[in-house]
């Protein structure tokens, strides 16, 4: 499906030329990314389905699909429903989609995209069941398995009896199973990969409790961005045969932090300064209604010799070298701290290749809360 018609007003232009602030993604290095979360999965031959809670656009998690990606991951049926929107057939939600609003919501998505979703309990079992065979759909569902992180999911030996009603009940499909294994993404590397280990040993669990049961075990989903390397590195007959990181394809100072290798930074955010009445202390339009902050500051690049110290609702606040000239409407560039973060702040993204803005898109998910 092509995309649709881009918004011509900055087409064409140099993101220096942008108002600000203004949100880009470098596709360069989106494409970059893709390719190389895509064949590391081939490798290891396992699926790549990316999260899209970061990109919250359908024409970035196109261009994750013509790189390999076999569908996309949600957090909310919402998010999904703006993805389907946007010409996106293979949805998983990874949550407990609970209540007859979300249920009823879903079951009508299944009609328009095969979709998938979370399930640990069999109270919601039944509603998935009675809302699809009252919108006359199918659902496909993963029973969630706690590997560790303990929000979400249940001990493995719970998995078989859940999988036995996901399969005798009306208009659900059972696909598999789902293990997110989030406790561990900010572990430091070792500890990483020892507790990634331990929680595909739960998975593992499970899969082989099912399969002792007489329910075959073709699907296991999980993974993200900041262990994705270890999670790579099981056999997928064992644990894991789909992968769910989707972040560090835009990549961002966070995923850096966690470890994440290889990739380059896509997201960013033209700002320009507008005050330099403190000189060495100067200001930007773009604070942290922009920039987002929950898990730390922005980094300035370009230009050389600045430094965000901190941010105010609407201002960056930056220190600069004192060899560096300053002036008003100076143009720089935010690395937002963490993606999840920024872009559900905004309503467009600036797509460019080498500084030249290809594209505008709506951020259609930007609001998807429920």
């Amino acid at each position: 499906m092509p995309d649709p018609a881009p918004s011509d007003a900055a087409v064409g232009l140099p993101v220096e030329q942008l108002d600000t602030p203004a949100l880009l993604v470098d596709l360069d290095a989106l494409e970059h990314n893709a390719r190389l979360i895509a064949s590391r999965c081939r490798d290891a031959g396992i699926d790549w389905r990316p999260h899209v809670k970061a990109c919250k656009t359908p024409q970035i998690a196109r261009r994750l699909l013509d790189a390999g990606a076999v569908g996309v991951t949600c957090a909310k049926i919402s998010e999904a429903e703006a993805m389907a929107a946007g010409g996106i057939g293979d949805i998983l939600v990874a949550n407990e989609i609970v209540g007859e609003f979300k249920t009823a919501r879903a079951a009508r998505l299944a009609r328009e995209a095969t979709l998938a979703v979370a399930a640990d309990s069999e109270i919601n079992l039944r509603q998935l069941s009675e809302a699809a065979v009252a919108a006359g759909s199918s659902i496909d569902v993963l029973i969630d398995i706690d590997v560790g992180l303990h929000r979400c999911g249940v001990a493995p030996e719970d998995a078989p009896a859940l999988a036995q009603l996901a399969l005798d009940l009306p208009n659900l499909r059972l696909r598999g199973l789902m293990g997110y294994e989030g406790h561990v993404m900010h572990l430091d590397p070792e500890a990483k990969e020892q507790e990634t280990a331990a929680s595909a040993g739960l998975l593992g669990r499970a899969r082989r409790a099912c399969e002792a049961a007489g329910i075959p075990i073709a699907l296991a989903s999980g993974g993200g961005s900041g262990n994705y390397r270890f999670v790579l590195q099981h056999d997928p007959r064992e644990a894991w045969t789909e992968l769910q990181a989707g972040g560090a394809a835009l990549m961002d100072l966070a995923y850096e932090d966690m470890g994440v290798q290889g990739h380059l930074r896509a997201l960013a955010i033209v700002a320009q300064l507008v005050s330099v009445a403190s000189y060495p202390l100067v200001a930007a339009d773009a604070g942290w209604k922009t920039t987002g902050r929950h898990t730390g500051l922005p980094a300035v690049t370009p230009p050389r010799g600045m430094e965000c110290r901190g941010l105010s609702a609407e201002h960056a606040h930056l220190e600069v070298d004192e060899w560096r000239k300053v002036q008003i409407g100076e143009r720089i560039r935010l690395v937002p701290h963490y993606s999840d973060s920024t872009i559900l702040l905004h309503r467009q993204i600036h797509a460019h290749r080498r500084g030249i803005v290809e594209a505008t898109w709506p951020i259609t998910a930007a609001a998807a809360l429920q």
